[in-house]
């Protein structure tokens, strides 16, 4: 009898220990299996990927090394004093992983391990080339003395990677190996509202590629930056019957990408047969409007990997549209010839989506109009499309705005797409306080943002030109600057495409203390005031008095009438516009810290079974990417003597609980 009652209870016992091991195997496998939004390769070396869970975000790194790994930001963008990063390692089968800073005025670069621990560790692993750590942190920690904060804005990423690891296992003074050796350059990166740029693979997918052909591009001389716009034509023939869900580029060389700045598709209204122009030319302005090439299907800016629309989104071409006419900026500041057949890679299907999308850019318009002042860390500039524009244009249920491209030159710090509606200021469509020119990514947002008929749209550029020590003009070439932002909305309307203002030549002549403007073969001369009478134009803005006459000059251009385009997919129309009256401003809510992990003096070791098995010597790419290194989940598992996982212990404990008592 008691032989029989200890083999039940011995049964019982298998089963409950069966029941552990499945549990311990599922929850394993939902780690191994996570799927990653974003993925990029920082250098050949050195994949990161991440998937943002408010508050949360979740980064993996997968590291060609042995030795020890960081990841992390630069406060300011070009150095990596006082830079947010964290340090770890794996170590005779313990992993070692710390949150960090590197101090302001260090001479060492060496990082320091924070009194708050905020990145927490998930799970790490090693291979025989690479060294795998996942972990998380608040978008926001709080930690303003230690941690950057994760916003929509462009991060300022560091890495870091070396051959050897930290002697006894500690982060302290001395103890990293070469740290800056081991530190790579500054780079920018979009980690919220970053499109997708996992490829198209439904069934129905079919490709169209618009790019230039053979293009001959010689340069030989150039003492100044060149700019070279040219367009291609591409006549629509099956295309209209579908919708487009990815754009990206295409670019036939690495010289190529070097010189090309920009590259846009517009739809044009006009018949191709009846075009007097080739297929081939230089871009001009002119060229376009005869055309009526208003609407802007796509965009490429520096730094962007290319667009996928949302999942029940996509863009189907007007049927009144007759061709696409692709432009491309080259620019030039030394000596080049070759041969360039750049352009865009577009998918498309037959399987239509929920919504069909449309495009709306609000820009100034870059001509001499747009003067931005030298000598001040702070020049804004500002685009608008008027309440008339929008009343007259669109139907009552508006614009629903998913994505943006905004656009500067270099001297652009920020831009901020903004919306008066009846004189209250809401809150932005879009915002970028850490503006790069050479990495101008398209955003889609996490929600979608409201237009409405009569609201008040307006482009915020904020340049600094306290390094310059003469005025710059607006233009699209790069020593020129421009302020342009292209909305990405459904559902689609062709009566408003874009809307254009400049500065009225009699309230800038006035801005710019002169009475009378006269002509004198091609160039404008100042008849008075006397004090300046004689001066050409550009005479005048080169001896302005900027200094003391900069905030009267800004001032007046702000409060003072514009001249501006509404343009419809068909026709332009000429409007007199005046700045939005504010009265209720956008107030931003308080920010709230989120409640932090402050896991203290982390510990992990790595328990290696006996079948442990090497992947082999590189990392599986593509759809096996993050997954090839815990294919296997019974081969490492982690021991925790820290309380940064608590929250999974304590949903792994309530199962065992739930499962012993159901036993029992």
């Amino acid at each position: 009898m008691a032989s029989q009652k200890w083999n039940m209870s011995y049964t019982k016992l298998l089963i409950k220990m069966k029941v552990l091991i499945l549990i311990a195997i599922l929850i394993a496998q939902s780690h191994a299996n996570q799927i990653w939004d974003h993925s990029v390769y920082l250098n050949e070396n050195y994949l990161l990927q991440w998937t943002v869970k408010e508050p949360d975000i979740l980064f993996e790194v997968q590291v060609r090394s042995h030795g020890y790994v960081g990841f992390g930001f630069s406060r300011d963008g070009t150095t990596i004093y006082g830079a947010d990063v964290f340090i770890g390692w794996i170590d005779e089968g313990h992993i070692f992983f710390y949150d960090c800073h590197i101090k302001t005025h260090s001479s060492t670069g060496e990082p320091v391990v924070d009194t708050s621990q905020d990145y927490v560790l998930l799970s790490g692993s090693e291979n025989a080339t690479h060294t795998i750590l996942r972990f998380r942190r608040k978008l926001n920690t709080c930690d303003e003395k230690s941690d950057v904060p994760i916003t929509n804005d462009t991060m300022n990423v560091i890495y870091l990677y070396h051959t050897e690891k930290p002697k006894r296992g500690q982060i302290r003074k001395d103890s990293l190996p070469d740290p800056m050796m081991a530190i790579h350059p500054v780079k920018s990166l979009l980690l919220l509202q970053r499109s997708s740029q996992k490829k198209p693979k439904a069934d129905g997918i079919e490709t169209l590629e618009i790019r230039n052909e053979k293009v001959k591009l010689s340069v030989s001389e150039s003492t100044s930056l060149d700019l070279l716009k040219w367009c291609h034509a591409h006549k629509l023939k099956d295309e209209k019957r579908n919708q487009i869900i990815r754009n990206e580029p295409l670019f036939s060389s690495e010289e190529s990408k070097k010189y090309i700045k920009l590259m846009r598709i517009y739809e044009c209204k006009t018949p191709f047969d009846s075009l007097q122009s080739h297929d081939d030319e230089e871009c001009s302005e002119r060229l376009k409007a005869s055309r009526k090439c208003f609407t802007v299907l796509a965009t490429w800016t520096i730094g962007s990997e290319g667009f996928s629309y949302p999942k029940d989104v996509g863009y189907s071409i007007s049927e009144s549209s007759d061709h696409l006419l692709l432009e491309v900026h080259y620019q030039f500041n030394e000596k080049v010839q070759f041969e360039d057949s750049s352009g865009f890679r577009i998918f498309h299907t037959p399987n239509r989506r929920k919504f069909d999308a449309g495009t709306l850019t609000i820009a100034i318009r870059p001509n001499f109009l747009h003067i931005v002042a030298p000598g001040f860390k702070r020049v804004i500039s500002v685009a608008h499309c008027t309440s008339d524009c929008t009343q007259k244009a669109l139907s009552s249920e508006g614009l629903n705005i998913f994505g943006v491209n905004m656009q500067t030159h270099s001297l652009g710090r920020i831009i901020k797409v903004g919306i008066v509606r009846k004189g209250e200021e809401i809150e932005p469509i879009a915002q970028e306080t850490n503006l790069n020119f050479d990495y101008l990514e398209n955003r889609v947002f996490d929600r979608v943002k409201k237009v409405l008929p009569g609201d008040h749209i307006t482009v915020e550029c904020t340049y600094n030109t306290f390094k310059r020590e003469q005025f710059t003009l607006g233009g699209e070439s790069l020593d020129e600057e421009v302020c342009m932002a292209t909305l990405m909305y459904y559902p689609r309307q062709e009566q408003l495409v874009s809307c254009y203002s400049q500065s009225n030549i009699a309230n800038l002549l006035k801005a710019l203390g002169i009475e009378n403007l006269g002509k004198s073969g091609d160039q404008m001369i100042i008849k008075s005031p006397q004090k300046y009478a004689g001066r050409t134009l550009e005479e005048h803005l080169r001896l302005y008095d900027w200094k003391n006459e900069f905030y009267t000059f800004e001032r007046t251009i702000k409060t003072s009438s514009f001249d501006g385009l509404c343009n419809s997919a068909f026709v332009s129309s000429k409007i007199t516009g005046m700045p939005p009256n504010i009265t209720k401003p956008y107030r931003p809510p308080d920010i709230t810290c989120p409640s932090r992990d402050v896991p203290m003096n982390p510990s992990y070791k790595l328990i290696r079974s006996d079948n442990d098995e090497s992947i082999g010597d590189n990392l599986i790419e593509d759809g096996e990417k993050g997954k090839a290194i815990r294919s296997n989940p019974s081969t490492f598992s982690l021991e925790l003597s820290s309380n940064s996982q608590r929250s999974t212990l304590s949903f792994i404990s309530c199962l065992i609980l739930c499962f012993v008592h159901f036993l029992n």
